[in-house]
C-alpha cells in the first residue's frame, strides 16, 4: 500500500465486516484465493503479543502447520486478509479458535497519514487471529511439508519481497521440525502455485537462517 489513492480503493472493495491476521498460507493470494475464495488483496502488518511456531497439528492432514499463541513479549509478521466468517474459512482453520486483536496490538510500517486512515477503519472491523488449540510440535508422522513452507513464504515475497519472508523466518519458532519434501507433488491440500524463482529465493532464506 504506497500511497492513500491506493487505500481508499482497497477499502471501497471491501464490504467483510471482519479481518483476519494470516500470518501462515492465508498470506498467499493464491492459496486464499482459489481455496477459500478470497479475492482481495493483503496488507503487510506487524502484531503483537502473539508468538507463531510449528505447533499445529491437523490429524486428517496428517501434518503440521504454524501456529499462534499468546504470549505477551513476541509479535509476528501477517497481512489483514478481509473476509466472511464463513463455513469454508471455517473448515479450513478447524485446528484453530478465532480469538479477538485490538487495533492497538498492530503496527503498520506505511507512512504516517496512510497508517492512521487505516487504524481509523479497522476501529469499525472485527479484527481475529487463529490461535492454535492446542501445542503440538511435528513428528514423523504429521511433518511440515515443503508445500506449506513455500505458500507461506511466497506470499510474504509476493506482497513484502525478500524482507518479508525473512522476518517470517525470524519470528517463527521450532524450525527443528520433521520436514518433508513434497514440492513437486504437494500433500498441502491448499498449496499456492510458486515459481522456480520463488523457490530459489526460498531455499536461500531458509539455508542461511539455519
Amino acid at each position: 500500500m504506497k500511497s492513500l489513492v491506493e487505500l481508499e480503493r482497497w477499502i471501497h472493495a471491501i464490504d467483510e465486516t471482519h479481518i483476519v491476521l494470516g500470518y501462515g498460507s492465508l498470506m498467499n493470494s493464491d492459496s486464499r484465493r482459489r481455496h477459500s475464495d478470497i479475492p482481495h488483496q493483503g496488507v503487510e502488518v506487524e502484531v503483537f503479543g502473539f508468538e507463531r511456531s510449528w505447533i499445529t497439528r491437523s490429524q486428517t492432514e496428517k501434518q503440521t502447520y504454524v501456529g499462534a499463541t499468546a504470549k505477551s513479549d513476541s509479535w509476528l509478521n501477517a497481512q489483514l486478509v478481509p473476509t466472511h466468517l464463513d463455513p469454508a474459512l471455517q473448515k479450513r482453520e478447524q485446528d484453530y479458535q478465532f480469538t479477538p486483536v485490538a487495533v492497538e496490538q498492530l503496527n503498520f510500517e506505511l507512512g504516517r497519514a496512510i497508517s492512521e486512515r487505516l487504524t481509523q477503519w479497522l476501529h469499525q472491523r472485527n479484527i481475529w487471529i487463529c490461535e492454535s488449540l492446542a501445542v503440538q510440535p511435528s513428528e514423523p508422522d504429521f511433518p511440515v511439508n515443503q508445500s506449506y513452507i513455500d505458500t507461506c513464504l511466497a506470499g510474504c515475497l509476493e506482497l513484502g519481497g525478500v524482507a518479508a519472508a525473512q522476518r517470517f523466518i525470524d519470528s517463527t519458532g521450532r524450525w527443528d521440525h520433521h520436514r518433508y519434501n513434497d514440492r513437486l507433488t504437494p500433500h498441502y491440500p491448499r498449496a499456492a502455485k510458486v515459481s522456480q524463482e520463488a523457490w530459489a529465493i526460498i531455499d536461500t532464506l531458509l539455508k542461511e537462517s539455519e
